[in-house]
């Protein structure tokens, strides 16, 4: 690279990326983040041994029947994400004192590799390819459930059936539905919900009371939203068109509260450190022939749905509000 004079790990900058967060990102509550000490690895994917009847009658002089757990290998490959930004001499020359252009730099392309994480996230999470052939409906087709946006649909009875499939299916509970901020919307106001709390002191239907009465122990609602316009493709200070991150589905899961060997769970974030210097690491260096000091941040993950039966997929669940 020409004309860097030097480039180093700034431990400084790195603390403000590992120590930003933005509350409308869900990633790392659906896939638990997984520290891993190698890039690329493989991990054990065990089998339904514990659901078996097994022969345990032991004769008198006979040993007793051996059993093993079986599994199958799967792996994972944690990719570099990275971005930088640089502030030229003149810029930071002229900043007025309440300004920190390099931590606020460092922010930027950190909300931007979070933004991608979420997206990533959700597109692993929404992909139909991704459940057992018995966990997954598409909505409002024929055959399937009315959209929830439907007056006449019956979300807690979608959920319940959800429920019991699952539990038929892999003898999981699901403790989790993830809906984005569309779903939200329409289910705080669907009218066979709201009727059950009519009578009560807040007649308007609360998350609390939504959790209650789809029976679900956490609700995770993805807010984030996106532009599909790319840099340079509209002028500074233009309004973009946005939409939802987590588009218009629903999702019934099982969350294990923290990760663990042959512990069942929906997903996993992979988190490498790179060199053991840590998962998000941020660089800087001066480049004398643009005059300007550059940051990057580079962070290496990989989300993976480790199991297809720990989920229920309601894709297209709502027409959102106009």
């Amino acid at each position: 690279m020409p004309n860097v004079q030097r480039v180093h790990l700034d431990r400084a900058l790195t603390n403000i990326s590992i120590g930003y967060s933005n509350e409308s990102y869900i990633a790392d509550q659906i896939f638990k983040p997984v520290s891993v000490a190698k890039q690329s690895d493989k991990y054990y994917v065990y089998g339904m041994e514990s659901f078996r009847m097994h022969n345990d009658l032991r004769s008198p002089g006979t040993e007793a029947n051996e059993i093993d757990w079986t599994f199958s290998n799967d792996q994972y490959f944690t990719e570099g994400h990275a971005l930088r930004t640089a502030i030229a001499d003149e810029v930071q020359l002229n900043a007025d004192e309440v300004f920190n252009l390099e931590a606020d730099g460092t922010q930027l392309i950190m909300d931007g590799i979070l933004q991608n994480k979420e997206y990533d996230a959700a597109n692993t999470l929404l992909n139909p390819a991704n459940y057992h052939a018995k966990l997954k409906v598409t909505m409002g087709q024929t055959g399937a459930p009315k959209k929830w946006s439907d007056p006449d649909s019956d979300p807690r009875l979608d959920i319940a059936k959800a429920k019991a499939e699952m539990h038929k299916v892999a003898g999981l509970r699901p403790n989790t539905l993830i809906i984005s901020e569309s779903v939200l919307n329409v289910l705080l106001l669907h009218p066979k919900l709201a009727a059950m709390v009519q009578y009560v002191q807040t007649p308007v239907l609360t998350l609390e009371q939504l959790k209650m009465l789809l029976g679900v122990q956490n609700i995770i609602v993805g807010s984030a939203m996106f532009s599909s316009q790319n840099q340079g493709q509209v002028q500074p200070g233009a309004i973009e068109p946005l939409g939802y991150i987590w588009g218009n589905s629903a999702v019934l899961a099982y969350i294990a509260p923290a990760p663990g060997k042959k512990t069942v769970s929906l997903g996993y974030s992979f988190n490498w450190s790179a060199a053991g210097n840590g998962t998000i690491q941020t660089r800087k260096w001066y480049e004398t022939g643009r005059k300007a000091t550059v940051i990057e941040t580079e962070y290496f993950y990989a989300h993976k749905m480790i199991s297809n039966v720990a989920a229920f997929l309601f894709a297209d669940a709502v027409v959102p509000f106009a």
